[in-house]
């Protein structure tokens, strides 16, 4: 189990490295593009630049400010997701420790660890019967 608990926090760990840096850059350059957009009006007030020039940067500078603010919001959504699958990691782990020297299974267990279980068709193969069977626990879905 603490295996388990290991091998899905690494790999969660490089991802959410990955997620925080990259968050880290869209808000620095978010902050950039609030410069900018106040620096391209002064110079519009100031006449450094045209009308014409003003309004097609600012559009630029408007359509990378919504998709970098849309990229940010879905990393944010998605690092909160992955805080959640870890502490529903962690509330199974504390689960399944109770049972570990289980000699009985009985409907109350069942229905404490289990969150469905999907029975696939039965081929014969070779003469040999096949069946999928897929177990969904609660808390960490399919293991």
């Amino acid at each position: 189990m603490d295996k388990l608990k290991q091998h899905i926090q690494s790999a969660s760990a490089a991802q959410q490295e990955d997620c925080r840096q990259e968050i880290s850059r869209l808000r620095r350059r978010l902050e950039e593009l609030e410069q900018i957009t106040a620096k391209l009006y002064e110079d519009k007030v100031s006449g450094a630049i045209s009308g014409d020039s003003f309004s097609v940067l600012i559009q630029k500078n408007e359509q990378e400010r919504i998709q970098k603010s849309e990229r940010l919001d879905s990393l944010l959504a998605g690092e909160r997701k992955a805080q959640q699958d870890i502490a529903n990691i962690h509330q199974w782990a504390g689960t399944i420790r109770q049972y570990l020297d289980l000699q009985e299974l009985n409907r109350e267990i069942i229905e404490e660890l289990i969150d469905r279980i999907e029975v696939g068709e039965r081929t014969v193969i070779d003469g040999q019967r096949h069946q999928d069977i897929k177990i969904y626990y609660r808390f960490v879905g399919l293991v």
